[in-house]
C-alpha cells in the first residue's frame, strides 16, 4: 500500500535525522520541556502514524487529551514549508499569519515527558538548543542547524505531499476519526474541508548557499529516500 512505503519513507527521514543531532550539541536533557507548546505542526502522515502506532487504550487517552485542549491557544499555520518556498523563490508574500505568542502548555506531556516521544513528529525533534531555553527565553540554534531543520520539514511534507498539515491539535483531531483516517490512507481526506492546509511536493529547496557543501552529504542521504 501506498500508506505503508510513505510511513517507511517517513521513518528513514526520522532515523536520517536523529543520527545528524547526535552530533550536535545541546543542552536539551529529560524533562527539560520549556519548548513543548501548542505552537507545534505537523503532517498529517505524521499524525497517523502516531494514531496508528498507539495501542488502542494509548490512543483513546491521546484522543481524550486532544479533545480536552480544544479551547487552547495555538498557532494555526497559513502556509506550508514547500509553499512558502515556492513564494520566497519567485520574491512574492505570503499570507500573514497569526501573531506568535509563548503558546502554552502542550497537553500530550505528562508529569513532563512527552506521552508520545517515540513517536513524535519532526517538529518536535528538532527543537533544540545549545544552552537551557530557560536561561535566555528562547532555543540558541546556529543558522546552519536552522537550514537543516528547513531541509527536512520540507522532505517530510514532500513525503505526503498529497496530504495536509496543521497544528499538532487539529490534524490529531481530525485524524481521531478513524473513518478520516481511512480517507487520508487511501488519499481522499479534503484538507479546507477539515480546516487543514494542503501539502506540496518539494519543488525549490531552501538551502542557503554559506551552508550547501556542509548539507550535501545529507541531502545525499534524503535523495535516496524514495515513496
Amino acid at each position: 500500500m501506498e500508506i505503508e512505503r510513505k510511513l517507511k519513507a517517513l521513518d528513514r527521514v526520522y532515523a536520517v535525522f536523529d543520527e545528524f543531532v547526535r552530533t550536535q550539541e545541546t543542552a536539551c536533557k529529560m524533562n527539560c520541556h520549556q519548548c513543548c507548546t501548542t505552537h507545534v505542526t505537523l503532517t498529517t502522515l505524521e499524525a497517523y502514524k502516531i494514531c496508528e502506532a498507539l495501542p488502542p487504550g494509548e490512543r483513546e487517552k491521546l484522543f481524550r487529551r486532544v479533545r480536552k485542549a480544544s479551547g487552547l491557544e495555538r498557532f494555526r499555520p497559513a502556509v506550508t514549508t514547500n509553499t512558502l518556498a515556492e513564494l520566497c523563490a519567485r520574491d512574492e508574500e505570503w499570507p500573514a499569519e497569526g501573531a506568535e505568542t509563548g503558546g502554552e502548555k502542550c497537553p500530550l506531556l505528562a508529569e513532563d515527558l512527552c506521552s508520545i516521544y517515540a513517536l513524535r513528529p519532526f517538529n518536535c525533534r528538532c527543537f533544540i538548543s545549545r544552552t537551557p531555553c530557560g536561561e535566555k527565553g528562547y532555543a540558541d540554534v546556529d543558522e546552519a542547524l536552522l537550514a537543516v531543520n528547513t531541509l527536512f520539514l520540507q522532505t517530510v511534507e514532500h513525503i505526503d505531499a498529497d496530504g495536509c498539515s496543521g497544528n499538532l491539535l487539529d490534524v490529531l483531531d481530525v485524524l481521531a476519526s478513524e473513518e478520516r483516517r481511512k480517507e487520508y490512507a487511501g488519499g481522499a481526506l479534503h484538507c479546507t474541508g477539515n480546516a487543514l492546509i494542503a501539502n506540496r511536493s518539494m519543488k525549490v529547496l531552501m538551502v542557503p548557499p554559506e551552508h550547501r557543501q556542509r548539507m550535501e552529504p545529507i541531502l545525499q542521504r534524503l535523495r535516496g529516500i524514495r515513496v
